[in-house]
Parts: C-alpha cells; sequence; structure tokens
C-alpha cells in the first residue's frame, strides 16, 4: 500500500493540466472572432463574458460562458482520471481522487484568471469557479447559484453577485460536507475539512479578483448589467 506523497506528483500534474486549460481565454478568443478586436480594450478590460457581453453582444457573450464552464468542467474530469490512475495503480484509497480534482479545478481558475497564452490578462473566474463548484458538489452549487442570482434579480449587478456567491462558498461546503455527508457517515471529517479549505480559497480568489469592483461598490458606483449589445 503506497502512501499520499506518491500522488504529490499526479497532482501537480493535474494542477499543470488545469492551468493551461484555464489559460484558453475564450473572452479574447471569441470577441476576436465576432467584432475583430479585443475584448480587453473594451468596458471594464476584464475578459469574461460579461465585459463581451458589452463589447460583442448576447451571442458571443453566451459561447464565452459555456466554454469557460466546459474548460473548467474538462479541467475536473482530467484532474480526477489522472490521479485516479495512480490510485488504481498504487492500490490506494479512491477518496484520494478528489485531490486531483481540487487541484486541476483551482488551477483552472487561476490559468483564467492570468492566461499564459494573452499576456497573463485574463478574467475573473466567477464561470470558472461555478464549473468546478458544479462538479465537486451540485448540493452546493445550487445554494450559491440561489445567492447569486437573487442578489442579481435584486441589484442587476454582476460583480455584487459574484461577490456574495463566492462569500457563501466555504460556508455552504461546510454545511452540506458537515451536516449532511459527515454527520451521515458519508465522508470522513478530513474530507470536510480539506473541502471547506478549497472552497474557502476559491471563493477569496474570486473575490480578491473584485477588488476594484468592490471599491465601485462602496462608493456606489459600480453599474447594473446592460442586456443591449454595444457593436454589431
Amino acid at each position: 500500500m503506497r502512501g499520499f506523497f506518491d500522488l504529490i506528483l499526479p497532482i501537480l500534474l493535474s494542477g499543470a493540466v488545469g492551468y493551461l486549460l484555464g489559460s484558453i481565454s475564450f473572452a479574447v478568443i471569441l470577441t476576436r472572432a465576432f467584432i475583430k478586436d479585443d475584448v480587453r480594450n473594451f468596458g471594464s478590460g476584464n475578459a469574461g463574458a460579461t465585459n463581451v457581453l458589452r463589447a460583442a453582444g448576447k451571442k458571443a457573450s453566451a459561447l464565452t460562458f459555456l466554454c469557460d464552464f466546459l474548460k473548467c468542467a474538462a479541467s475536473v474530469w482530467l484532474g480526477y482520471l489522472i490521479v485516479m490512475h495512480f490510485i488504481e495503480l498504487y492500490g490506494m484509497n479512491p477518496s484520494y481522487s478528489r485531490l486531483g480534482v481540487y487541484a486541476a479545478g483551482f488551477m483552472c481558475i487561476i490559468g483564467h484568471m492570468y492566461p499564459l497564452y494573452f499576456g497573463f490578462r485574463g478574467g475573473k473566474g466567477v464561470v470558472t469557479a461555478s464549473a468546478m463548484m458544479f462538479m465537486l458538489d451540485w448540493r452546493v452549487f445550487v445554494i450559491c447559484a440561489i445567492v447569486f442570482f437573487s442578489t442579481f434579480f435584486w441589484k442587476k449587478i454582476v460583480s455584487l453577485s459574484s461577490v456574495s456567491a463566492a462569500t457563501v462558498y466555504p460556508f455552504a461546503t461546510f454545511v452540506i460536507t458537515y451536516f449532511v455527508d459527515f454527520l451521515s457517515g458519508g465522508y470522513a471529517i478530513s474530507y470536510v475539512v480539506m473541502a471547506t479549505a478549497v472552497s474557502a480559497l476559491c471563493g477569496a480568489v474570486v473575490v480578491i479578483k473584485h477588488r476594484a469592483n468592490i471599491k465601485r461598490l462602496l462608493r456606489g458606483e459600480e453599474k447594473p448589467i446592460s442586456f443591449k449589445k454595444n457593436k454589431d
């Protein structure tokens, strides 16, 4: 029987795969395809679906959202497969496969924010984080989605909705993994700690990436989203 440290290399490999996939900035690629310009030259300068909506319209924004979601879903799945391969090879506990999922998902978010192929100027990680959340635990995803959409329907401000959902993420993870999974005997307490810690880290990087938006929110200067296309 092998030990945890035998999985360090596969976990690092999972993280590298996640980062490289996350670095594919579909906001930049699709905006160039639709309007022959860089989305980072518009609005907030952010390479994300919301700014694509401002720059290139609904179709480009929807495609950006879908592709960003799928790239993180693919990263998480590949991270699982990589670590699971070594778990089976070494005859280890299958629960360790979550480590590959966390590594790949988190690094995909980092790649999205700081893309290797696009000068390290990317998005704010909301869609990629939501994909990781969905792949890890649909129950936590539903809670955070409810928070996001409730806030959005109230204020029509994407940044406020995103920060609210990111803040709730670790608390929702703890509640679900501890009160539902652990107390029912489904998972060990170590999984509760690991899941909560990773979700707190993911939530924190999303909130930090929104620090300029938070300042504008506090000053009352953050504008609500408009679904009108600026350019054809």
